[in-house]
């Protein structure tokens, strides 16, 4: 029979008859009549373990109730037999918790007698629905704990946590932490399912415990979180979200520093390109100071030309390497404007220093700008002062005929 049914079918009796307490389980008193008989042989047959009637201390058969109609009788329930049915009954909350192995490892099934609270259940809710959050809130403890006293696998005395001190929280649960739900569990509860940061998350759990419990008597410690249990989770939420905002902010600005320094070596790579090669312009000017001279024959005129268009071809080589080197510049500047655009939009909490990032590298763009610039007034004075040098020493009194 469904589980379901049965507790019901449990329940209903108890509703009817209340169970009392013994040693060998639970039992209850009917006065007998043919409805009587007909209702203990169905709850048989259905799988309840009634296991023994009693009349005056006599145990008697189902089969002789009908003697002993307008008489009354015990009905006996084995824990033995409940047990192997994995049924646990519990005349109240009190009982239930004070059974160790149930705070961590809940029975799968289970009957509160005074309260007609029975688990599984199609509902819910109340203090049911309060304990199960705290047993799996009592599984974040042990998960978090540095160390567990443990008596048996499935009865832990203490756990233990350290962190500024060491902070002892045995496990002592009461009635009263059943009374109110725990406010904020499913934020705690997301928190841990999610992967991240699982190492930062146990520390933050630590130390909020330790701010909020080390100055409350030990044997107090475990209720007293449940009954504030609004008040951790609070502070549980807005420790771990400082972390991530200053984390995120580090990735950011780890990002945005990067940026930085890959555009400033693309800017420093242009400049330094160009600058290599500039050094050829005080060579040629040092080459043709010292071989061009004045014309006074071919050899002479031809040792003048050959360097002159030498230098004429370098410098216009130069013009065009200035010019792809302004493009480049250009390019990196359009690519990290875009960049940092897009950084100011995405983070726009870090707009400031992303804006003064940007600025940096304006600066260094006029600069290498500038540079540039001044490399093609180099360029071109080298042309003119070599052009100038050639036709200088032309032999212009024989070119004008003059004697």
């Amino acid at each position: 029979m469904d589980k379901l049914v049965l507790l019901t079918k449990l329940k209903d009796l108890n509703s009817e008859f209340s169970f009392i307490k013994n040693d060998e389980g639970y039992e209850f008193s009917v006065t007998v009549s043919t409805d009587i008989i007909d209702q203990l042989t169905g709850c048989i047959d259905s799988g309840i373990p009634i296991s023994d009637f009693l009349f005056n201390e006599m145990y008697i058969e189902l089969s002789d109730l009908p003697v002993y109609i307008g008489k009354i009788v015990k009905v006996q329930l084995s824990s033995q037999d409940l047990r192997q049915k994995n049924l646990s009954l519990y005349n109240e909350w009190t009982d239930f918790l004070s059974f160790k192995p149930n705070l961590l490892h809940p029975p799968e099934s289970f009957i509160i007698l005074k309260e007609e609270t029975i688990f599984p259940s199609s509902s819910i809710e109340g203090k049911l629905k309060h304990f199960i959050d705290i047993s799996n809130f009592l599984h974040l403890l042990n998960d978090n704990a540095d160390h567990s006293t443990k008596i048996t696998n499935k009865v832990i005395d203490e756990f233990v946590y350290l962190h500024k001190s060491r902070l002892n929280i045995p496990l002592i649960l009461t009635v009263e932490s059943l009374n109110e739900a725990l406010d904020g569990y499913s934020i705690v509860e997301a928190l841990f399912l999610d992967s991240s940061h699982k190492e930062q998350k146990s520390s933050i759990f630590k130390e909020v415990m330790y701010g909020l419990l080390i100055n409350i008597p030990v044997k107090d410690r475990l209720n007293y979180l449940l009954l504030n249990f609004g008040e951790f989770s609070k502070r549980f939420n807005e420790n771990y979200q400082l972390f991530v905002s200053e984390f995120s902010f580090d990735d950011v600005r780890k990002e945005y520093e990067e940026n930085k320094r890959d555009y400033l070596t693309k800017l420093n790579d242009i400049f330094s390109s160009v600058q290599t090669k500039m050094l050829g312009i005080p060579i040629s000017l040092a080459i043709a100071s010292l071989k061009m001279s004045s014309i006074v024959d071919g050899i002479s005129f031809w040792t003048n030309f050959l360097l002159a268009i030498s230098i004429t071809i370098y410098s216009i080589m130069m013009f065009m390497l200035i010019a792809n080197q302004k493009h480049t510049l250009s390019a990196v500047k359009n690519e990290y404007q875009s960049q940092m655009t897009r950084l100011k939009h995405q983070y726009s909490e870090q707009y400031e220093s992303i804006k003064q990032i940007q600025a940096e590298l304006n600066t260094r763009h006029d600069f290498q700008k500038k540079c540039l610039n001044w490399f093609y007034v180099m360029s071109a004075a080298l042309l003119i002062l070599i052009l100038a040098l050639f036709t200088w020493n032309l032999p212009w009194k024989a070119i004008l005929g003059i004697a």
